[in-house]
């Protein structure tokens, strides 16, 4: 494995521990409101709870990648870490709206994910067969990530699919060559 592609696999994976960490924060924040509440509150329905999950957990995902990414320190904990930023193709600073596109395309799929989890776990709650969208709703975002899985690895941790489409790359930082 080359080296950009290392440095992107750790920045990735310290990335996804402080996601894991405020996933479980906010898990945890639940819990007690339902305990302090003292009563069983009711499962919102899959509208609600999409919105939900949307402005607490993927909107400030989305929000940590693009301010940290277009901040002075050019990138978040992870890729500080790793030494690595997300430059323009053609080496110059990245746009706000070209981080915009890239960090949306790359957490779509998440979101996507997990309205097909909202809905499973509707027709759940109430004993009724789950339809074929939702199973498709499910499945396209794993597909999706093998693919930029599969996109970043032939490019050797340079790019990803939307990286490109975004007109974006991964480079390392030029103190740590």
């Amino acid at each position: 494995m080359n080296k950009l592609l290392t440095r992107r696999l750790i920045a990735f994976s310290i990335d996804y521990i402080l996601i894991l960490f405020y996933a479980g924060i906010l898990f945890l924040s639940s819990l007690l409101l339902q305990y302090l509440s003292a009563k069983q509150l009711s499962a919102p329905g899959p509208v609600k709870g999409q919105l939900i999950g949307f402005f607490l957990l993927t909107l400030p995902v989305f929000l940590y990648f693009l301010l940290s990414e277009k901040s002075k320190k050019k990138g978040t904990i992870g890729k500080r870490i790793s030494n690595i930023l997300v430059k323009t193709v053609d080496d110059k600073p990245t746009a706000t709206q070209q981080l915009f596109v890239r960090n949306f395309l790359k957490f779509l799929p998440w979101e996507i994910a997990h309205t097909g989890v909202h809905w499973v776990l509707f027709y759940s709650r109430n004993n009724e067969q789950t339809p074929l969208w939702v199973y498709i709703l499910l499945i396209v975002p794993q597909l999706a990530i093998v693919f930029y899985i599969i996109t970043i690895i032939r490019s050797k941790g340079n790019g990803s699919f939307y990286d490109k489409i975004a007109g974006t790359k991964i480079s390392l930082k030029i103190n740590s060559i």
